[in-house]
């Protein structure tokens, strides 16, 4: 297909001091072909390819010590893969690299993290309400590593998990609060007409929720939701550890910055089931396919791909408070 500028800058626009390509009217890349190859490539080769092009889906943090890669759910092909492998293996940072005793201690919190979201007896709910309650529940001075692993031992774990399970959670203000933070995040998007097929008819069914107007026990439609939910399990664990290796530890963090990463992990989980159950509705309440949770991550994660700074930003202008109570998280989080 002939392009429709002579010159590639045609297709770029500039903002702060970067040129970035600008998408076509179906809110595209204008390059790519019908089959969803680059014609950049395909006409020029690799080489030709902009940074952001060339990374995707990679990802990469570059500590003092050493540097960490892991790969981004925005991109389709990432969830096939772990779909595929659901059982993801990732280094221990605080065997294998000579840390300080503060970043040891980081790298430790992360490593006793990801067991608990790895754990097969836990639901993906449950493993986020108990790694944040831990998280939240360490002091930030004088942390030991005996003292961390008294936190995080099993007979600790074993008795936070039975008092969470055994807490009764407002399914209503959970799935109120869900619709407002969906609605909320989905707000620039819109105005921008992004993710338009995804998000018109989720955000529309979303404003009849919020206006009391759809007609059903929103309720008793979870209860029938999380029957399909559940079985997808192995894969949302998979997205879940993925997140917790790649964001909760950013290089120059501390614990502070790491709950506000959870945090953030938190409720782009809540946002993706949220919308999941949306489109589960309108579709008819049909059987949830992998597919069905593979558009949603995707999407969702795009959207909540934030910068450090604008993370902070976000909760800054969006909450009451930068730092969650537990009770908040685990009422958008609520396993029931």
């Amino acid at each position: 297909m002939p392009y429709l500028h002579k010159v590639l800058s045609d297709y770029t626009f500039l903002r702060e001091h970067q040129h970035i390509i600008t998408l076509n009217e179906e809110k595209k890349c204008p390059f790519l072909c019908k089959n969803k190859l680059c014609r950049l490539v395909l006409h020029h080769g690799d080489d030709i390819l902009s940074e952001t092009c060339t990374m995707f889906p990679r990802e990469y943090h570059h500590f003092a010590t050493h540097t960490e890669a892991s790969l981004m759910p925005g991109c389709p092909a990432v969830l096939d893969l772990w779909q595929m492998q659901p059982q993801l293996l990732f280094p221990k940072i605080s065997e294998i690299v000579t840390l300080s005793p503060e970043e040891q201690i980081l790298f430790q919190v992360r490593d006793h993290i990801l067991q608990i979201v790895q754990c097969p007896d836990y639901s993906p709910e449950l493993s986020l309400l108990e790694s944040f309650y831990i998280l939240s529940e360490l002091p930030t001075t004088a942390l030991s590593g005996i003292l961390l692993a008294d936190y995080f031992s099993t007979e600790t774990q074993t008795q936070l998990s039975a008092a969470i399970t055994n807490m009764a959670f407002s399914t209503e203000d959970m799935l109120y609060e869900c619709n407002e933070l969906l609605q909320d995040l989905a707000v620039n998007y819109q105005k921008e007409g992004l993710y338009e097929e995804f998000l018109t008819p989720l955000l529309d069914l979303a404003g009849n929720i919020s206006t009391n107007s759809y007609p059903a026990d929103l309720s008793q439609k979870w209860k029938l939701f999380r029957a399909h939910w559940d079985k997808h399990a192995p894969l949302l664990r998979a997205f879940l550890s993925n997140e917790i290796f790649a964001d909760l530890l950013l290089p120059d963090n501390d614990l502070n910055g790491m709950l506000i990463h959870l945090q953030w992990i938190g409720m782009e989980y809540a946002a993706i089931r949220y919308s999941i159950f949306l489109s589960w509705l309108l579709s008819g309440e049909h059987t949830l396919t992998y597919n069905d949770i593979r558009d949603a991550i995707v999407i969702l994660t795009r959207m909540t791909g934030y910068d450090d700074d604008d993370i902070y930003e976000y909760l800054e202008n969006s909450f009451e408070s930068l730092y969650w109570e537990w009770g908040y998280f685990a009422m958008i989080l609520a396993d029931v």
